[in-house]
């Protein structure tokens, strides 16, 4: 909803005074990181970068050389002329990456990053993520790994559509207790 890939069924999205749901796509300045990366396979992966520039009508030239330098900022210049099939995933994730900041929006959503990526490239997507909400980027992060959760500075935690918590990330409550189902809860009741 907050992307505007689906209106809500109640309620308002704002971003300052701005109602997300009446404005174009091209207009929203959000950057999006897709747990399955998204990408254009029959495009090379200067092309992916620069999409979203494509689609706001900026010059090819200009385009380029704003994704260059979002892959020189990530340390992927060396795949600007390769297809996402010749990429490994965390690759692919950098690149996904590289795409949402190319407009330098002001929130950057990414759904499930580290989701496909091993341990080690998680961490450093993690960090990647870490470092542009340090530079002032708002990064709405969603995750399931309470491990990753607990990163962030605030978590809102859903279940069942309904917020539970809100708050610190860093507070005991914002941790994740098992949920005991079926007979396991029926033994605890005991």
């Amino acid at each position: 909803c907050i992307a505007g890939l689906l209106e809500p069924t109640s309620g308002k999205i704002f971003f300052g005074d701005k109602d997300v749901t009446q404005l174009q796509p091209k207009d929203r300045n959000i950057g999006m990181v897709f747990q399955s990366y998204a990408l254009y396979p029959h495009l090379k992966v200067i092309d992916n970068i620069a999409f979203p520039l494509k689609q706001k009508g900026m010059k090819k030239a200009e385009r380029y050389e704003k994704a260059r330098k979002i892959a020189e900022m990530l340390q992927i210049e060396y795949l600007l002329d390769r297809k996402p099939t010749q990429l490994s995933g965390g690759q692919q994730q950098r690149v996904s990456i590289a795409r949402a900041l190319v407009r330098n929006p002001a929130v950057i959503l990414a759904d499930e990053p580290t989701g496909a990526l091993d341990s080690h490239t998680g961490r450093e997507v993690i960090g990647m993520l870490q470092q542009l909400h340090s530079e002032g980027h708002t990064v709405v992060l969603i995750t399931h790994d309470n491990s990753i959760a607990v990163q962030a500075e605030r978590i809102i935690r859903l279940e069942d559509g309904q917020v539970v918590y809100d708050g610190d990330a860093h507070a005991p409550e914002a941790i994740v207790q098992p949920t005991l189902s079926g007979e396991a809860a029926q033994e605890e009741a005991k």
